[in-house]
C-alpha cells in the first residue's frame, strides 16, 4: 500500500512531486488529466446557490454535523470557541486505491468535497493531534470540482501531522479553491513532509489569506515548509501575508517564508513575508525570504511579481545554500534528473526586499541564491546582511558555477 508514496518520499522528492506523480505533473496542464471548470468560475457561479442551500453551522454541536456529510455546503453563523478540544480533521486523506498510479490521488469518499463559507466568523482553540496520519489540518483533505473553504478566521490553532499538514488545510486537490482565510493568534503546526499554516499541499489557488504561524518540520531530509502553504504545485497565490517561525532539521529543502515553493505555478502576486525568523540545520538547500524555490519546465515562466520581504531572518548551516530574499532559486538537482532534467524557469518582477539577514550558508543573494540562466530579475530594490557584511548582489551565484557542484 503507498508503494509509490514511500519510495518518492525516500528520495526525498522535489515540491509535491509525491502527490503529482499520479496527478497531472508539471508542464502539463492539469484540466487534462482531472477535467474540470476553473476554480473561481465555480465558485463565482454556484456561491449564492449554496449560500440558499447552506447548512447553518453555528456551535460545536452543529459542526460535527459536518462529519456526517462531507459533500455538503455550510455556513457559519456565530464565532465558535472549542476550548481546546482535540477535534478530528474534517475529511481525510486516503489514496484512491491500492494501485501505485493512484497512491496519491485522493478517495473522494473520505475528502471533503463540499463548500464551507465562513462567513466572517471565527474557530477558536482547537488541536488537532493526528501526527500518524496525511492529509491533516482543520480540514484534512479537500477535494472535487468546486470545493471550497472561504471567509474564514482561526485562532489559536495546534496541528500535529505527518505528510500535508496545514493549520486549515491539510491537502488542497485540484478543483478546490481557498480564499479569506486569516489565521491568527499562536498557531503551531508540526509535520515531516509539506507543512503551511493555511494549507501543507495545495493544488488550488490561494488568494487573500493571511497567517500567522510557528511551523516545525519533525524529520531531517525533508521538504516543504511555508507559513501560507508548504508546497504550492500548478496552483497560484495572491494577496497573502505571512508572518512567523519556521524551524526545519539538516538537509530539509524548499522553504520559505510565504511558500515552500510556486512550484509549475502561473504566478505569484502581491503578496507578503514580514517578521519571519527560519532557522535550519546544516545541509540545507532552496531557501527563501518569500519562498524556497519558483519556476515552471516546460510552459512560461513562473511569474512572481510585487514580493514583498520585510525583516525576514535565515540562520543556516554553513553547507546550506541557494539562499535568497526572493527566492532560493529555480529547482534543479543531479538527484532528479530523472524526473527534471533542466532547471525551473522564473521571472522575478518589481520585488522588494528589506531588513533581511542571513546566518551561515553560500550562494546567498538578496532576490535569488542561485540563477542558472533561467531566472530573470527585473525592477527589483533590496539589500541585505550576510554573516555580518551588507550586501546588495542580487544573485549569489550563477551557472559559472558548475552544477554537479550542487546537490
Amino acid at each position: 500500500m503507498k508503494k509509490l508514496k514511500s519510495r518518492l518520499l525516500t528520495l526525498g522528492l522535489v515540491g509535491i512531486l509525491a502527490l503529482s506523480s499520479a496527478l497531472a505533473g508539471c508542464g502539463q496542464n492539469p484540466q487534462d488529466n482531472n477535467p474540470q471548470q476553473d476554480s473561481s468560475e465555480v465558485v463565482g457561479s454556484t456561491e449564492n446557490n449554496q449560500q440558499e442551500t447552506a447548512v447553518e453551522i453555528g456551535s460545536r454541536d452543529d459542526f460535527a454535523k459536518i462529519y456526517d456529510d462531507l459533500s455538503a455546503s455550510y455556513i457559519l453563523t456565530a464565532d465558535i470557541n472549542f476550548g481546546g478540544e482535540t477535534v478530528n480533521p474534517v475529511g481525510i486523506f486516503e489514496p484512491k486505491s491500492d494501485a501505485e498510479e493512484d497512491a496519491e490521488t485522493p478517495n473522494t469518499a473520505l475528502a471533503f468535497t463540499g463548500t464551507f463559507d465562513g462567513n466572517g466568523h471565527t474557530l477558536s482553540n482547537i488541536k488537532i493531534d493526528a501526527a500518524d496520519k496525511d492529509g491533516v489540518g482543520l480540514f484534512g483533505c479537500m477535494t472535487g470540482e468546486g470545493s471550497w473553504v472561504k471567509n474564514l478566521k482561526v485562532e489559536n490553532i495546534s496541528v500535529k501531522g505527518g505528510n500535508y499538514t496545514g493549520g486549515v488545510i491539510g491537502f488542497a486537490d485540484f478543483g478546490s479553491y481557498v480564499e479569506g482565510i486569516t489565521l491568527s493568534g499562536k498557531n503551531m503546526v508540526e509535520g515531516r513532509f509539506l507543512i503551511g499554516g493555511i494549507a501543507g499541499a495545495s493544488h488550488a489557488d490561494i488568494v487573500d489569506c493571511e497567517a500567522v504561524a510557528d511551523l516545525t518540520l519533525t524529520d531531517a531530509n525533508m521538504q516543504g515548509a511555508g507559513i501560507i502553504v508548504g508546497g504550492q504545485e500548478d496552483g497560484n497565490l495572491e494577496n497573502c501575508t505571512a508572518g512567523g517561525t519556521i524551524t526545519a532539521p539538516d538537509g530539509c529543502y524548499s522553504i520559505g517564508g510565504l511558500a515552500g515553493c510556486f512550484h509549475c505555478s502561473e504566478y505569484a502576486k502581491n503578496c507578503k513575508a514580514e517578521n519571519i525568523k527560519i532557522v535550519t540545520g546544516d545541509n540545507c538547500w532552496l531557501i527563501g525570504g518569500l519562498a524556497g524555490h519558483s519556476g515552471t519546465f516546460e510552459n512560461a515562466p513562473t511569474l512572481v511579481e510585487n514580493g514583498i520581504v520585510k525583516n525576514v531572518s535565515i540562520e543556516t548551516g554553513r553547507n546550506s545554500e541557494r539562499i535568497g530574499g526572493i527566492t532560493g532559486g529555480g529547482f534543479y538537482s543531479p538527484m532528479f534528473k530523472e524526473y527534471y532534467p533542466e532547471p525551473a524557469k522564473s521571472d522575478i518582477k518589481s520585488c522588494t526586499v528589506s531588513e533581511f539577514t542571513v546566518s551561515g550558508g553560500k550562494y546567498v543573494g538578496t532576490a535569488v541564491g542561485y540563477s542558472y540562466g533561467t531566472t530573470s530579475v527585473d525592477g527589483f530594490d533590496g539589500q541585505m546582511t550576510w554573516d555580518g557584511s551588507e550586501s546588495k548582489e542580487q544573485v549569489g551565484a550563477d551557472e559559472s558555477v558548475k552544477l554537479e557542484e550542487l546537490k
